[in-house]
């Protein structure tokens, strides 16, 4: 064994029943929200410690050493629901928790971190590292609405299209839909202009003002 699985295996239990113990002990509001956190270590070895967790304090948003985690977090109270560790490619190519050969890695994990509630109905929102279209589609066949923010992940997006629409000012939007064999909506690409661009995925309902 590694040096460096065995300071993984110093928490991967503590992590595995947190996820365990939240899904029994806390049912979360009608909103997940799907995102990325730093551990930073202080004190000895560098990127690792053998010396307990780390204490809690302000840190840059990137800093140099620390530990990465992808967190699905209640929308309405904000309570952390399952932890999903960033370990490094080494270590993760020998986990099969969340591989997917078929799934972008980021959808990979999104699915992962939102699969206690699935067929739930629950509204999901991620940023750019979890959302696709595929992320989307996804899913929308495990039972869960989606909104994500668009960035890289541009297979299947209309973001060509998106990018030359004229906005008129902050708040304005405009949007696509894809419908399936029926003809009710099953995709929502849109741009909504802020100080700059945003594009978004999403699988829920409409572009109107409250509407998911």
């Amino acid at each position: 064994m590694s040096s460096e699985q065995y300071r993984w295996l110093l928490v991967d239990d503590f992590v595995e029943e947190f996820n365990e113990h939240m899904v029994q002990a806390f049912d979360p509001s009608e909103h997940i929200c799907v995102d990325e956190s730093i551990s930073r270590w202080y004190g000895q070895d560098g990127h690792w410690t053998n010396m307990g967790l780390p204490m809690y304090v302000a840190i840059d948003r990137k800093p140099e050493n620390g530990c990465e985690i992808q967190n699905a977090t209640c929308g309405q109270s904000g309570f952390m629901l399952r932890l999903k560790l960033g370990k490094t490619a080494a270590e993760e190519s020998t986990t099969t928790q969340v591989h997917n050969e078929s799934l972008l890695h980021g959808t990979a994990l999104l699915k992962f971190l939102v699969s206690p509630w699935r067929f739930c109905g629950r509204i999901v929102c991620a940023d750019s590292y979890f959302a696709s279209v595929g992320a989307a589609e996804e899913l929308k066949q495990n039972g869960l609405k989606f909104i994500g923010v668009v960035k890289t992940a541009t297979k299947k997006f209309p973001m060509a299209h998106l990018q030359a629409v004229e906005l008129q000012g902050i708040g304005d939007r405009r949007g696509l839909v894809a419908r399936d064999d029926e003809g009710n909506p099953s995709l929502i690409a849109c741009v909504w202009m802020d100080r700059e661009r945003r594009y978004f995925i999403s699988n829920a309902n409409g572009l109107a003002p409250g509407t998911t």
